[in-house]
Formats: C-alpha cells, sequence, structure tokens
C-alpha cells in the first residue's frame, strides 16, 4: 500500500524519516517539494558533479573502479545548465531514514521530464539511511537547466511485510550512511 501524506508526515516529525522536512513548498518560479498526497518531492543539493571532458577524453567510466578525478564539483546555484546528452550527479537535501516495513521509489518530476531530463535512482530499501544519490541525464539536444535547492524527484512510501532482513544489516554495502558525493 502506497503511504499517504499523514502517514509520511508523522513518520517524519516522530521517527526521522525526512530530515528536514518540508510542508509543500510551490510557486510561479519554483520547482516544487515538500509533502504531496501520496509522497514527498525532494530537493537538489546545489552542489553536483559534472564529467571533465579534459580528462574523460578516451577513457572508460567503471562503476565498480570509479575514478572522482574524472568528475568537477559545480555548484547549481541558483542553477546549473546540463549540456546535451550528457548527465551529472547529485544529492538530495534531505536525508532518509527508511523504516523496516517500507520501500520507497523515486522518479523524475514532471517539470523536468518534459524537457528532457531522465532522473535515475534505485529503489530504497528497508533499513536505508543516506541522503539519495542522483543521477541526471539531458536527454536532449540542447541545453536543459537544473535548480539546485529545489524539487527534482518525487518518492512513494511503500508498506511492505517485514523483511528477514533490511539494508543495514546486510554487509559492504557502498551507500549506507551516504551524505556526501
Amino acid at each position: 500500500m502506497v503511504r499517504n501524506d499523514r502517514w509520511i508526515a508523522r513518520m517524519a516529525l516522530e521517527r526521522g524519516l525526512i530530515r528536514p522536512f518540508s510542508g509543500r513548498v510551490a510557486g510561479p518560479s519554483i520547482a516544487s517539494y515538500g509533502l504531496q498526497p501520496a509522497g514527498y518531492d525532494a530537493r537538489l543539493d546545489p552542489r553536483i558533479l559534472v564529467l571533465n571532458d579534459a580528462l574523460i577524453a578516451g577513457k572508460t567510466l567503471d562503476p565498480l573502479d570509479p575514478d572522482q578525478r574524472m568528475f568537477t564539483v559545480k555548484i547549481a546555484d541558483p542553477h546549473y545548465d546540463i549540456p546535451p546528452h550528457t548527465f551529472v550527479e547529485g544529492m538530495t537535501v534531505e536525508r532518509f531514514k527508511i523504516p523496516r516495513t517500507c520501500i520507497a521509489r523515486g522518479v523524475g518530476k514532471t517539470v523536468y521530464a518534459a524537457h528532457g531530463v531522465s532522473l535515475n535512482i534505485a529503489s530504497i530499501n528497508p533499513g536505508w539511511e543516506g541522503r539519495l544519490r542522483l543521477h541526471i541525464a539531458n536527454t536532449s539536444s540542447v541545453s536543459v537547466r537544473i535548480y539546485g535547492a529545489q524539487g527534482i524527484v518525487h518518492l512513494q512510501f511503500e508498506e511492505i511485510e517485514s523483511p528477514d532482513m533490511s539494508y543495514d544489516e546486510l554487509r559492504e554495502t557502498r551507500f549506507q550512511g551516504q551524505d556526501k558525493l
């Protein structure tokens, strides 16, 4: 069952599901964020990683052996323009603490998807804690602007039967407790 706004707000305030937690923030010049009727819109931390074109030429990105020198830190304050057919990595402003009886799923906000931005995150397992790592791709043939400290990903929280194990009990996880890019 997908959890509603009352459950999300209660879990955020009583159990630290989302920190910092925000009611809905919206306006004509804002990519909305905060509490939604059946989910939560998380914000993009302004600190993002961008591929360093000078270092990447002729190289292969290896997810099992990442070379952080291939990335440059940029600040999306108030925005950053992603060049055509490239991607950036970011994190949410919010930190999450997923209960053992819950899983979260995220999708990119429509305001960005309508302009060719594809956002990819993995399902968020029971017991996972940290800030979400976001992979933001510009699939269009023109630059697309993203905004730091504004909404970028919509999360839904689903109730599940309590699993035999949770993410915080697994050994050698890469993403438990992540707070930095």
